[in-house]
């Protein structure tokens, strides 16, 4: 055979080979990794759809928190025709003011996006005097949506509302004295010498502020039993800035395991316990993240459950 021949059928060889096609296992491979990139965008798309909900109802409440304000002072509103916003569930809330700029107050419900819900406690309510101002120091309350993802608003006494910001007290700033007499007008001057901050009103301190105890009573087993928490309340730095510590103790006989339950953001450790009756441990509380407010921490056993309050603060 000479060479023309042999390179010929070298080429009808390649030709079939070519004919061929793929084999079963490079199908299945490709196919794994498409499975495995549409899997990732899936999600991705999920968590970026339960973020824009977690935002949008955000932005729309605090917009209406903003427009109940200003209802209230451009009607120099009193009594109970004042501005409010309170929440009357996790997931709705009811905006009371002039929405037609009519002089006609009235109160419309609104709804948090699908998934969207206040993980706060308690539930907020917002009352807007002629000034526009809160009867009550900074709230802070946070919303979260089924992904996880969280966001909070503050609304100061001042009636400001900010998303997301640090704004329990003023910055640390020199302040310039003035003559009344010779450097401003004197019909503008007003007495007193307090700044006007939140941290005149509530305090700047996250030390640790405690409550009383708290006891649930309750029946194990057909035995009377008890389960108290000490402190029922205890405010801790965001981030992890520092931890709290709660007190579980019982009265009864046998013994309960007791299980703990709260936000995500918030670290309860151990997660759960078992105490003989008249036994007692402790259980440490710790922010994940930045995430302000008050939250519900709750400790359940066979015999009852107490809830604690833990805020947290910058």
């Amino acid at each position: 055979m000479d060479k023309r021949a042999v390179n010929e059928l070298k080429r009808s060889s390649n030709c079939r080979e070519r004919e061929r096609g793929f084999s079963l296992l490079q199908i299945l491979v490709v196919v794994a990794i498409v499975g495995i990139v549409t899997s990732f965008a899936i999600v991705s798309i999920a968590r970026s759809r339960d973020n824009i909900r977690l935002q949008g109802s955000v932005r729309q409440l605090a917009s209406y928190i903003e427009k109940a304000r200003l209802d209230s002072i451009r009607r120099h509103a009193t009594g109970t025709e004042l501005a409010s916003v309170t929440f009357t569930d996790s997931s709705t809330y009811s905006v009371k003011m002039d929405f037609d700029g009519m002089g006609n107050v009235t109160t419309r419900s609104f709804s948090l996006e699908s998934g969207v819900s206040i993980i706060s406690t308690p539930l907020p309510s917002l009352t807007f005097d002629w000034r526009g101002r809160t009867s009550a120091c900074t709230i802070t309350f946070a919303l979260q949506n089924s992904g996880g993802d969280q966001s909070w608003v503050d609304v100061s006494d001042a009636g400001d509302v900010t998303v997301n910001s640090d704004v329990d007290v003023l910055p640390t700033v020199s302040y310039a004295n003035v003559n009344s007499t010779s450097d401003i007008a004197s019909g503008t001057v007003v007495s007193g010498s307090t700044v006007r901050s939140n941290s005149v009103d509530c305090g700047g301190s996250s030390s640790g502020t405690t409550a009383p105890p708290i006891t649930g009573q309750g029946t194990s087993g057909g035995t009377a039993c008890s389960m108290t928490a000490n402190p029922s309340a205890v405010t801790i730095k965001k981030g992890g800035g520092s931890t709290g510590t709660i007190a579980l103790s019982t009265t009864g006989s046998g013994s309960y395991t007791i299980t703990t339950s709260g936000p995500s953001n918030i670290q309860i450790s151990p997660t759960s316990k078992t105490l003989s009756g008249g036994g007692s441990a402790n259980f440490t509380v710790k922010s994940l993240n930045n995430t302000r407010g008050t939250f519900a921490v709750n400790f359940s056993s066979s015999c009852t459950t107490v809830t604690t309050s833990v805020k947290i603060t910058n």
